[in-house]
């Protein structure tokens, strides 16, 4: 008897299901349309003028999913150039991660140098930090080209302020919203605590949350400081994902790394639940009632099971065997 089966990649665990859902699921992996997409949890800061991070990049040493190779903050101002030609040194892509790049954009000689810097190299994608117009995003993406995906950094409160407008003019399933506490932290007047201590972040984060959600953008949590305490990290990564529904987070030191790849990777629970769910729904078209593991489900059960699964499938999460 021929057996069913997808591959949770992270785990390597073999899920069996029906032929039914088997067949659903290759036809929707089969079309002409379906894309691949990188993982999203994890993006790690990497200072272009630092050799031995290069090295340990290009070995595969370091598990992000994706790495933000940075022209902006972490790079002093009489350094810039020597990082824009760094870039050429950049090693190929250890695997299907996702090469970013962080540009400046608040001095209009950086910028225009930036641009023309990261020209030579095949990015996945830019972050825009400090974003604060839709116009000014907008040109930006058409000026430097609309075939690379989009971060958008909002850390200040005018970028804050024009949250809706901003997110607008970025592409559903392409393009993402990230947080920037430290800047905005400033701004406010406020100290700089983590995200899970502070009722005012929390707003912010849903804020973000709500508007990335509205055009179906990917959302990126701050930074965590603390960087060698993986807990805080993870208390961060916590709030975010099961509060907030962010993507993912960035990161500053890959000792936080296992942490936050952990808090934002799909659990096997979780699949079981959304496959059961698929399952149901899929053998009787005679109701949108079901009941699954005891919880009653609904069409927002399954619309939410179908969603999920299929993103998973992009990402390579599951494997269908």
């Amino acid at each position: 008897m021929e057996k069913f089966a997808l591959e949770f990649t992270l785990y390597e665990n073999n899920l069996s299901v029906s032929e039914l859902l088997y067949k659903y699921l290759n036809q929707y992996c089969s079309a002409s349309e379906f894309t691949t997409e990188f993982k999203r949890r994890s993006h790690l800061f990497v200072p272009i003028n630092k050799p031995r991070y290069l090295e340990k990049v290009g070995k595969g040493e370091i598990a992000a999913d994706g790495f933000i190779w940075d022209l902006e903050d972490s790079i002093p101002t009489e350094q810039k150039q020597a990082a824009r030609d760094s870039i050429k040194h950049i090693p190929p892509k250890p695997g299907n991660v996702e090469y970013n790049v962080r540009i400046n954009v608040g001095d209009v000689q950086e910028l225009a140098a930036d641009i023309k810097a990261i020209a030579q190299f095949p990015f996945d994608s830019i972050t825009l930090p400090k974003g604060e117009s839709a116009a000014e995003i907008y040109h930006l993406m058409e000026t430097i080209g609309t075939d690379k995906n989009y971060i958008v950094t909002i850390e200040t409160i005018k970028g804050l302020n024009a949250v809706d407008e901003i997110a607008s003019v970025l592409r559903k399933g392409k393009d993402g919203l990230g947080f920037g506490v430290g800047d905005i932290s400033t701004d406010l007047e406020v100290a700089r605590i983590s995200t899970f201590e502070s009722p005012l972040f929390q707003q912010i984060l849903g804020m973000i949350a709500l508007t990335g959600k509205k055009y179906g953008l990917d959302l990126f949590d701050s930074v965590s400081a603390k960087f060698n305490k993986p807990e805080n990290a993870r208390n961060e990564a916590q709030l975010s994902r099961h509060i907030f529904g962010f993507t993912g987070k960035k990161l500053i030191n890959p000792k936080q790394l296992e942490a936050i790849n952990s808090v934002y990777s799909p659990k096997l629970s979780e699949i079981e639940e959304h496959l059961a769910t698929l399952e149901s729904f899929l053998g009787s078209g005679e109701t949108n009632a079901h009941v699954v593991g005891g919880e009653y489900k609904g069409m927002p059960a399954f619309k939410k099971a179908d969603h999920k699964i299929k993103k998973y499938l992009r990402q390579g999460y599951l494997i269908l065997k």
